[in-house]
């Protein structure tokens, strides 16, 4: 079985899980840990996560930003001592990518999907003159 938790400040990671939900319509491989919207420990929920990880399950825990305390508390965890395998500075296509990969998420293919992902990531602009060429949004959902 796959398993995903995602573990952000703020509501990054219920975000992330409600996008999931809208492109795949199933999100229910994924837990989402949205951190410091209160006072409570996160820590937790993310060791329940650990916890339910059993032999046989690909798991990976997704984390917003390398060095902050989120991806640190994951850290101090251990969750590569259970088999599971943790990315930092997770982004949608990335999420996406290891849920939908028909591959073992095994490290060497999570690497490459992480890979792949980050070099979708670039500064973009509409073309100068985009009137005369502009497609309906008829064309689009064609």
């Amino acid at each position: 079985m796959r398993k995903f938790l995602i573990a952000s400040h703020g509501r990054v990671a219920s975000g992330i899980k409600s996008a999931v939900k809208i492109l795949t319509r199933d999100d229910s491989a994924i837990t989402a840990v949205d951190c410091y919207m209160d006072e409570s420990d996160f820590t937790p929920q993310i060791q329940a996560f650990i916890d339910s990880v059993q032999t046989g399950d690909e798991a990976v825990i997704f984390t917003d930003l390398l060095g902050g305390s989120v991806c640190n508390k994951v850290m101090t965890l251990r969750p590569e001592d259970y088999g599971i395998i943790h990315v930092t500075g997770v982004n949608l296509i990335c999420v996406l990518g290891c849920l939908l990969s028909d591959d073992s998420l095994t490290p060497a293919v999570v690497d490459q999907i992480v890979s792949d992902a980050s070099g979708l990531i670039r500064r973009v602009e509409s073309p100068a003159d985009d009137s005369a060429d502009q497609d309906s949004e008829s064309d689009f959902f064609a």
